[in-house]
């Protein structure tokens, strides 16, 4: 019998019952199995219990003897019900379960809240959780057969009002006051057999001198203490533990740079079990110690005493790594301070609040710059710095910390150590895939696009590619002889028989000017897509407002096309000066597309925008619409229609020294079919711009009627030239209102105005001509 019920460590486990009120308590003992003898109060179990004993040992009240306190408390709150009750009808009660371990003494405080942790871990997870008490009580008591150096655990089931629910987590609690302080903070990091840093967020060391940690490896553990996020190769102390083949250790100063400080140290790290090690440093960065243990100061290793002023730095990051052939396992532990904290106060409280609300601003200030700068790659001190009077280190530190958050959102990509790219797609968008290149590869046949789509904002982009199909968006990321990080995106997808690209022009340009780094992008964009046929320019945009005719009139929301109001016009000027005297007098540059193809597309389009049959049901571009906004509002609410009201209309009328409010126009009863209520309008005829006329009401108005314009863009002329002085003969701009100026004057109509000219810019595409055969709009 004695043999039945040994375990693997020559020890059975006690199990035994009781009550205390009404909380119900079931102990597990780790003892010897020459001690249980053949004692009636023991019944030695069998089959998949093999190596439990239970034991009756409770007084004549049914309560356990007293035991002391336990290493380590966790807790979680269970709501049960009647399992012979229907789910609907079922009252549920709440109780509280908690479980305490007790360990060997040879047990370190960070074992024992490593195996807790898998014990609780274990215990609970989702896929095998015990449905009832019997099956939870079995679980406990086998899990413990796999922690030798557990000695004793027990649950308690108590019931609880339904006041507050959750999992409270790990806290440790001493068995005696000598012992070390408790644990607030444990965390476990993997990494691989490759030399390459991994930022820890999650181990504050700015505002600390020191870091204490257990690490898990045959060879090569790599600590970095930076100053800077994402350069380990400067400004950072590298502490080698282990290093070559596990027989020395040294301290450089920089990745791999020059050692400062090395010693002896074989057989340091162990594969199969942990070791302990601690690392100090002063606070003006003077010198920096490592040492084995989890006591400080204790067992020294290496020390660099007097750090030279030109090396000295403050320490903010941390980041580890183990070398090739040697994977690790890390537990970093920041023990609880043992000085009493004092209570907040009601200042203090509202500092704290004032600063949070600063930092949020900050954090989508940078959101935004993140998707201004796309599809350049930026890094994060000019993340931060762009719209901003200063950037601070504890910035820095926030702003690494927030980039991770959309990193792991799949909102941002680490294209290189620090350096950030605004994700192409987003984490619903499961279908769109990411290709990270170092050069866009040629795609021929059929795969090659034959129409590209150009935007300027981000948000542009998220529409546009919305309307497409079987998207892949290519990441083409480089690095120059300066060590800087360049990049550039192309979506490629397919809009019915047409493979399409699509991609978005830079809005703070790495290159010295503007108009050169966007032509520059025009003229790469057409060199490398030797296929492309047709260039439709899909971005947002100011209307010019008809005060008196609704069949001139438009509204934000509508969309404007630029189309030449005669065969032998122009469908795009800008304005470069105006020479004021008796009238104005401009300097004008225009241009028109050798291939009308665009143009016919939209005039098709149009006539069933504004014919009877045309306003029956919902245009095609109205359905493209919806489906879009229906998606895009999924991941960002400002996709939907703003509300009519703030639709509202300035005219400066003769007497009158400030532009009064008026209201917009409306279309004669015989045209009333035309009219719908919140729904976009398509107009045609020439694009303007030009700075010189654009933010200038008069000017405006008398430079948009001399030409026959109907709205004005924010300055791409350079653009459209790019394109006409190409090998591309087609060309098009289709512009979605968001105000009455050139689009830059309001963000609030700029996402839905991109929706609606992303689904014009879709029916456009539609009606033309695929792999060589013409096909109009209705085929």
């Amino acid at each position: 019998m004695a043999s039945d019920t040994k375990t693997k460590t020559g020890s059975v486990i006690l199990m035994s019952a009781g009550q205390e009120d009404d909380v119900t308590v079931v102990r597990l003992d780790r003892a010897s199995e020459s001690k249980i003898g053949d004692s009636p109060e023991c019944h030695v179990t069998e089959g998949p219990f093999k190596g439990i004993v239970v034991k009756q040992t409770v007084d004549e009240k049914g309560r356990l003897p007293p035991v002391g306190n336990p290493n380590v408390r966790t807790w979680f709150f269970a709501h049960t019900r009647d399992k012979n009750t229907d789910l609907e009808s079922a009252t549920y009660s709440r109780e509280r379960r908690e479980i305490c371990f007790w360990f060997r003494r040879k047990a370190s405080k960070p074992d024992q809240i490593s195996q807790a942790t898998k014990y609780f871990k274990s215990l609970i997870e989702p896929e095998h959780f015990p449905k009832d008490y019997v099956s939870f009580i079995k679980k406990s008591m086998l899990l413990m057969q796999e922690f030798p150096l557990m000695r004793r655990v027990q649950v308690s089931v108590r019931p609880e009002p339904d006041t507050e629910g959750g999992h409270d987590g790990l806290s440790l609690r001493p068995e005696a006051e000598d012992e070390e302080p408790p644990i607030e903070n444990f965390i476990t990091v993997l990494t691989p057999a490759v030399y390459d840093y991994q930022y820890l967020p999650e181990v504050p060391v700015s505002r600390k001198n020191h870091v204490t940690f257990r690490i898990m490896a045959s060879a090569e553990a790599h600590v970095a203490l930076s100053h800077v996020y994402g350069d380990t190769d400067r400004r950072t102390y590298e502490i080698v533990l282990g290093g070559w083949n596990n027989t020395k250790s040294a301290i450089r100063y920089g990745g791999r740079g020059p050692i400062e400080v090395e010693a002896n140290t074989p057989g340091l790290l162990n594969a199969d079990d942990f070791q302990a090690f601690w690392i100090t440093w002063s606070d003006d960065g003077g010198s920096l110690e490592v040492g084995r243990g989890m006591t400080r100061g204790l067992n020294c290793v290496l020390r660099w005493p007097k750090i030279p002023p030109a090396k000295q730095h403050s320490i903010n990051l941390m980041s580890v790594s183990t070398g090739p052939g040697s994977p690790g396992r890390w537990e970093f532990i920041e023990y609880l301070s043992a000085v009493t904290k004092v209570s907040e106060t009601k200042a203090s409280k509202r500092a704290k609040v004032r600063r949070g609300v600063v930092w949020y601003a900050k954090k989508t200030k940078m959101l935004e710059n993140l998707e201004a700068a796309f599809p350049s790659c930026i890094n994060t001190q000019q993340l931060l710095r762009f719209g901003l009077s200063s950037v601070r280190l504890t910035d820095m530190l926030e702003a690494v910390v927030f980039l991770k958050d959309l990193l792991k959102l799949g909102l941002a990509l680490e294209v290189a150590r620090g350096v950030w790219l605004r994700s192409p797609t987003h984490h619903l968008d499961t279908a769109h895939e990411i290709r990270m290149v170092s050069q866009m590869p040629r795609l021929i046949g059929r795969e090659a696009p034959t129409v590209a789509l150009v935007t300027v904002l981000y948000c542009e982009k998220q529409a546009m590619d919305t309307m497409m199909e079987d998207k892949i968006s290519y990441v083409v990321h480089s690095v120059d002889s300066t060590g800087t990080s360049k990049s550039t995106v192309y979506t490629v997808g397919r809009i019915g028989d047409h493979r399409i690209v699509s991609m978005k022009l830079r809005k703070i340009a790495i290159q010295a000017s503007t108009k050169a780094s966007h032509a520059k992008s025009i003229d790469q964009l057409i060199g490398i897509f030797d296929q492309l046929q047709h260039v439709l320019i899909v971005t947002t945009g100011g209307a010019v407002p008809n005060y008196t005719d609704y069949g001139k009139h438009l509204r934000r929301g509508d969309v404007a096309v630029s189309v030449p109001r005669t065969p032998d016009g122009p469908m795009y000027v800008h304005c470069s000066d105006v020479e004021m005297g008796d009238q104005a007098f401009f300097s004008t540059s225009v241009w028109n597309a050798a291939d009308d193809s665009i143009a016919k597309v939209a005039r098709q389009l149009y006539d069933v925008s504004v014919s009877r049959g045309g306003h029956e049901a919902l245009r095609s571009w109205e359905k493209y619409s919806e489906s879009g906004q229906e998606q895009l509002r999924r991941i960002d609410d400002r996709f939907h229609r703003p509300p009519g009201k703030t639709d509202r209309l300035y005219a400066l009328l003769e007497g009158e020294r400030d532009p009064v409010l008026v209201r917009h126009p409306v279309p004669p009863p015989e045209k009333r079919y035309a009219y719908r209520e919140n729904t976009p309008n398509v107009r045609l005829g020439p694009i303007g711009c030009g700075r010189a006329v654009a933010r200038i009401d008069a000017l405006r108005m008398e430079f948009a009627s001399c030409h026959g314009i109907v709205a004005y863009d924010r300055g791409l002329h350079h653009v459209v030239d790019a394109v006409m002085n190409s090998r591309v003969s087609s060309c098009g701009l289709v512009l979605g209102i968001c105000d009455y100026l050139d689009g830059t004057k309001t963000r609030t109509w700029q996402p839905y105005a991109a929706v609606c000219a992303a689904s014009f810019a879709k029916s456009l595409v539609l009606g033309l001509p695929a792999f060589g055969r013409r096909r109009g709009y209705y085929q």
